[in-house]
């Protein structure tokens, strides 16, 4: 009997779109790589469930120095005109370029305009809290949620890149595809436009009170000389009784 293709062939357990199973386990696992967003995805695929291109020849790894910041073994490289994208085989972890995330996010976005699919059913993801420490200089990278609407959690180092936990970059190509960063791109815009309206409130409501006390001074002062004035003419009037 053909053992079901949606389960290990270690373990037995389900593994998900991008043929993995639960991180624990090192079951061998026939994938394909795509080499446009460099997803897995299982083997009978006709198309890459993380960009929706045809499946073709699989991108090389190249061996990489850096080490796994979850499981401290060496990461799987995949290079591209934008960068690299670090992949682990134990955790599904990834590392991925600064500019190349923002190269796969905007054809993800292209694509999801030109040939709309409905969402992608969401996959496990570990929610628990931690802070990671980028795998190329050890410093604590900041988490952010992506857009600001996604609810994706990622952490970011200004320098070398975004990472990923396993299932979330997928979740984030699909993002992209449904419109949800154009629709925060365009919040963005939108924000900044207020921002600079009511600034330019501001400074005009700023300038109108100076204006005011401006005023209110001069007004001060003139009263003041015509009083000195009328007080000289009294006196002028008096001496010459």
């Amino acid at each position: 009997m053909r053992a079901d293709r949606s389960t290990c062939p270690r373990c037995g357990l389900l593994i998900n779109a991008e043929g993995r199973c639960y991180p624990g386990c090192q079951g061998p696992l026939a994938t394909v790589r795509c080499g446009g967003c460099y997803q897995l995805n299982l083997p009978d695929a006709e198309r890459c469930d993380g960009c929706g291109h045809e499946l073709g020849l699989e991108p090389i790894p190249e061996p990489d120095a850096l080490l796994c910041s979850d499981c401290g073994v060496p990461f799987s490289a995949f290079r591209a005109a934008a960068g690299l994208l670090r992949d682990c085989g134990r955790c599904g972890g990834q590392l991925v370029d600064n500019a190349l995330l923002r190269d796969l996010l905007e054809r993800r976005e292209s694509y999801g305009t030109s040939a709309p699919r409905p969402p992608r059913r969401p996959e496990h993801v570990d929610v628990r809290v931690r802070y990671v420490r980028c795998p190329a200089c050890g410093q604590p990278m900041n988490r952010k949620n992506f857009a600001g609407r996604s609810g994706i959690i990622v952490d970011i180092c200004r320098e070398h890149g975004t990472w990923f936990d396993r299932g979330e970059l997928p979740q984030l190509l699909a993002f992209a595809a449904s419109g949800g960063t154009a629709r925060a791109r365009q919040q963005q815009i939108e924000e900044e436009a207020r921002s600079r309206r009511e600034a330019e409130i501001a400074r005009e409501a700023a300038r109108r009170a100076s204006a005011v006390v401006a005023a209110s001074s001069w007004e001060s002062r003139w009263n003041g000389r015509r009083a000195a004035v009328q007080e000289l003419l009294e006196l002028l009037w008096q001496i010459t009784r």
